[in-house]
């Protein structure tokens, strides 16, 4: 059994299209376009599983690069999981500065919030009175 992945398949492209398609290579034991789970479109790429060896290897051949509505098939052996990078390594590593973290540091601007002020000043016209426990009212049940 020889499993083969194919990548940059057209949106509409379904299971059997590509169990027809590869049919005519060998013997098709299995055939898979992957959807994501909530949106339920193709995500684009699929699976096929062959019996024959010598008959996955020429539709490899055959397919790679092939053009379907204006996209080029991208047609391999499909590698085990346990093989696969966990990490992509064709991008480059960002590196990041590391700062020690100080709990009196603050910026003095932020453009999203505004200036930097203190907690007890007045913000507007409206004066702030301090709190005073003793001017709270006391709670009084409504006689019906």
């Amino acid at each position: 059994m020889t499993n083969i992945f194919i990548a940059n398949l057209d949106w509409d492209i379904t299971s059997d299209d590509l169990m027809a398609t590869f049919s005519s290579f060998g013997k098709v034991t299995y055939a898979h376009v992957v959807f994501d789970k909530v949106t339920k479109k193709s995500k684009g790429f699929g699976y096929i599983e062959m019996e024959d060896t010598d008959a996955a290897i020429n539709a490899i051949q055959a397919l790679n690069g092939m053009e379907i509505n204006d996209r080029k098939l991208d047609v391999k052996i499909a590698s085990p999981k346990g093989n696969r990078p966990l990490v992509r390594t064709d991008k480059p590593k960002k590196e990041f500065e590391k700062k020690p973290f100080k709990s009196g540091d603050r910026p003095a601007f932020n453009k999203d919030r505004g200036p930097k002020r203190d907690f007890q000043q007045p913000t507007g016209d409206r004066p702030v009175r301090p709190y005073n426990p003793e001017e709270r009212k006391p709670f009084k049940k409504r006689e019906d």
